[in-house]
């Protein structure tokens, strides 16, 4: 045994028993939040028919590619419920024309956009610190605008539609951006789960996308700890605003440096992650309570009717390439427009450019190329034979479901998670940094997707998905993690309870019951008790992490004078 491999076995047992340790002092720590807000740590699977009807509102903050996934849920859920989605003012549009309610969110999704953009979209690590500094302080007051609005979208009608019914949530889904999600939950004392489309759960198998670390197994710790630090990052950044939030609009207490940036992980709420088993296997190391489902889908496509010119151009020869950065603004569009005309031309392609946020244009396009604004992805990608975007998890689903060969061009976040996973599961070659663009690069990667094994692996990648119905699933493990026990009425389980009668042994009722109990002392039901925090302070949590260490450091001494002493038994 050489030096390094002794060092390197010595490391691999301190950080295996490191982990091993925090993971079982945070599931210790949620099992007992759990016990002490009432709410059992394994549970009976509850099915839509044990769900009393509720008002249910989806918080979702971001471009479009996060909001219209929530679309199919929500309508799914509508089935059932009263469902109003928040999201920015920028989708009303979409959202109603989807049959739902619909709330403004503060925030403009172009200048969330931008911000990524300039920052370079590593929280731990940006490319751009100069602009981060300079464009802070904007990024602070939008925050504290989408928090302000989070509580509203809660609690009061739409600005648009005063005469709709009054509307009080019973039930909060949410994605991690929306960043008044729990707080608006232990005001309200409701339910909150969790849905998102990258991982934000800790685990070693892989980094949380904004760190800025490359995607590997031989990093366990690496990858643990980033979730944890990217959580504290953001949470330093923007503590004094949420604090002011939960004072001002919720007559909520502080939280602390300690218990902010854990909240999701230290209360167990529910999440659900939107992308199949088969594609990125769930870890080991996450806990019950955080499910994977499907990619979830709401086509626009029936019924449309292309321009002419289009509908010429497509028919005209061999099926094209999509190219599109969707959400995404770039630096210099004239010139990544020059980069893809030229792959296009270098690899025999023709090519269906779409100009979207990033205005891809530079100048007039070639005859093998054909310029589009927004199309719906389910019409056009099944007449296409690869597609070239960003790697945003919307457009990525889209591709892979249509059976198509995938070429990613990451910019930030997880666009550099999904770039790796379509070249992992074989369906495209290794993404290509926006950084690192150019004709050569691109026209390499063009070309791969002609290889008959990429086609092959895409088509059947895409099989799978069609197979799966992600909203159904995403609906199922809502269902599965409700405290339905606390949410019905004791008399008509039908319906959902919404007072609670002290005099009769916190008997919890529906409006239709409460006139019996008027006479009685009642107050409002709290089917979650958020306000129980955990029994941590910056001591016992610094104790936690030196005791842990310390156990994994004897673990691989202990490891390293094993080996040792087996190597000098072998050599006597």
């Amino acid at each position: 045994m050489t030096e390094g491999e002794a060092t390197r076995g010595f490391l691999d047992t301190a950080a295996a028993t490191f982990l091993a340790r925090r993971l079982h002092h945070q599931r210790v720590r949620a099992a007992a939040m759990g016990e002490r807000e009432g709410q059992a740590t394994s549970r009976r699977p509850h099915t839509a028919e044990d769900v009393p009807p509720l008002s249910i509102v989806v918080m979702t903050v971001g471009s479009r590619g996060d909001v219209q996934p929530f679309i199919p849920i929500g309508r799914r859920l509508a089935e059932r419920h009263r469902v109003r989605i928040a999201t920015h003012g920028v989708f009303r549009s979409m959202v109603e024309g989807a049959g739902l309610e619909f709330y403004p969110l503060a925030g403009d999704p172009t200048v969330l956009m931008d911000y990524m953009l300039r920052s370079g979209g590593h929280i731990l690590n940006p490319r751009r610190l100069d602009r981060v500094l300079v464009d802070a302080p904007r990024q602070r007051a939008l925050v504290a605008e989408i928090l302000a609005s989070t509580w509203r979208a809660c609690t009061e009608p739409d600005p648009e539609r005063p005469g709709d019914p009054p509307f009080k949530a019973e039930l909060i889904i949410a994605n991690p951006p929306s960043f008044g999600h729990i707080h608006c939950a232990e005001a309200l004392g409701v339910p909150l789960h969790m849905i998102f489309t990258m991982p934000c759960s800790p685990t070693t198998v892989y980094p949380h996308p904004f760190a800025g670390l490359d995607s590997g197994q031989s990093q366990p710790l690496e990858n643990y700890l980033s979730y944890g630090a990217v959580d504290l990052v953001i949470w330093v950044g923007i503590h004094d605003l949420v604090n002011a939030f939960r004072r001002d609009a919720l007559g909520l207490p502080p939280l602390s440096l300690v218990e902010g940036p854990g909240m999701l992980e230290d209360h167990a709420v529910p999440f659900t992650y939107l992308w199949p088993d088969a594609l990125v296997p769930r870890p080991a190391d996450w806990p019950p309570h955080v499910e994977l489902a499907n990619f979830t889908f709401y086509d626009m496509g029936h019924g449309y009717r292309p321009p002419a010119a289009l509908a010429e151009f497509l028919a005209g020869g061999e099926a094209p390439i999509y190219v599109g950065f969707g959400s995404v603004l770039v630096e210099d569009p004239a010139a990544v427009a020059r980069t893809i005309f030229s792959a296009l031309e270098k690899s025999g392609a023709r090519g269906v450019v779409s100009e979207g946020w990033a205005h891809l244009r530079g100048g007039t396009p070639p005859p093998n190329v054909f310029l589009i604004g927004d199309i719906p992805h389910d019409w056009l990608f099944p007449r296409c034979r690869a597609v070239c975007h960003h790697g945003g998890a919307g457009t990525t689903s889209a591709g892979l479901r249509a059976g198509l060969p995938t070429v990613v061009v990451p910019s930030f976040g997880d666009q550099f998670f999904w770039g790796r996973v379509v070249a992992d599961a074989g369906a495209g070659p290794d993404p290509i940094p926006i950084t690192g663009l150019n004709t050569a690069a691109l026209t390499a990667a063009f070309d791969a997707c002609r290889r008959p094994q990429v086609r092959e692996r895409a088509q059947a990648l895409g099989a799978r998905l069609r197979e799966i119905d992600g909203a159904e699933l995403v609906v199922q493990s809502v269902y599965r993690w409700l405290p339905v026990e606390a949410m019905r009425c004791a008399i008509h389980p039908d319906r959902v309870a919404t007072i609670e009668c002290v005099a009769c042994g916190q008997l919890r009722l529906c409006p239709e019951c409460v006139p019996e109990h008027a006479a009685h002392l009642t107050r409002p039901c709290r089917y979650v008790s958020w306000d129980v925090h955990p029994d941590l302070g910056l001591v016992a949590e610094l104790g936690d992490l030196v005791g842990d260490a310390a156990t994994a450091l004897q673990a691989g001494f202990d490891e390293l004078v094993s080996k040792t002493a087996s190597r000098a038994t072998h050599s006597g």
